[in-house]
């Protein structure tokens, strides 16, 4: 079965990026590990395994600016920052160098102030062609200056997702189950009356890896938290957490299964 790259919102400008400068076949591989846990919202990654078995990177850097062109919301900037420094460590325990954030960052800025900003802060959008091209420029100067073999752009999006109707009332989206969270402990719990179809922000993390060669190696998404949790007290309504993404335990699970497979995950959650 045969993928693009990337997501539907980056489809356009990725196939104009081929087209110019690029030679890319994605093919994707069905995982094999087996699961206990099966998740039907596991998001269909992609991978183009023919290129990492021919040239396989062992030197990556962590970019320090979204493959969207979009900036993080502000609200999760300090989050996001905090992802980063645990994927440096997931990546490291899994034997591939780091190079030092600033390489990415001097570069990209470089391509930036040569075509300017991509995104337009008035209208919230992205310029296809200067992002085809602020993209292309920033490879190349780390293909021609560094060691670097890939790029991985680690973006945490904001979307929106449900709880389902089961006893657990279960928030399912990217391959993950979260509980629904209370503030305002005090109350007397959440209202049988609650409407549970309602939906909720949640955070996923977006893994895109390119070899400097611009040459799309994989891309897939994972859940990390939900966002906002039910306030008791004010007629059972959502509201955002005062502390967003402070769970270390449901960031290492979406991490790990961002990256899968091309870095496997034993229990992957995608396999009935």
């Amino acid at each position: 079965m045969l993928h693009t790259l990337l997501s539907p919102v980056l489809l356009s400008p990725f196939r104009s990026l081929s087209r110019a400068a690029l030679y890319l076949t994605v093919v994707v591989f069905a995982a094999c590990s087996s699961t206990s846990t099966y998740n039907p919202t596991v998001y269909p990654f992609e991978i183009n395994k023919p290129l990492l078995q021919q040239k396989p990177p062992k030197k990556l850097v962590i970019a320090t600016a979204n493959v969207s062109g979009e900036p993080t919301r502000f609200y999760l900037q300090k989050a996001a920052g905090r992802v980063d420094e645990m994927i440096k460590v997931y990546l490291e325990k899994h034997g591939y160098q780091i190079a030092p954030s600033y390489v990415f960052e001097n570069a990209w800025n470089q391509a930036i102030r040569t075509y300017g900003d991509m995104y337009d802060p008035t209208t919230g959008r992205v310029d296809p062609t200067t992002w085809r091209a602020v993209m292309l420029t920033t490879a190349k100067t780390l293909h021609d200056s560094t060691d670097i073999d890939a790029i991985v752009f680690t973006d945490v999006i904001e979307r929106d997702a449900a709880h389902d109707v089961g006893m657990d009332h279960l928030a399912r989206w990217d391959g993950v189950s979260r509980k629904p969270g209370m503030v305002s402990a005090g109350a007397d719990g959440v209202p049988t009356s609650f409407n549970w179809s309602q939906s909720i922000k949640v955070a996923s993390l977006v893994i895109t890896i390119y070899s400097t060669n611009m040459e799309g190696l994989f891309t897939s998404h994972a859940g990390l938290d939900t966002l906002q949790a039910i306030d008791t007290k004010n007629e059972a309504t959502f509201v955002r957490r005062k502390h967003v993404l402070d769970s270390e335990g449901n960031i290492e699970e979406g991490i790990e299964l961002a990256f899968h497979p091309f870095i496997p995950l034993k229990n992957y959650p995608g396999n009935k």
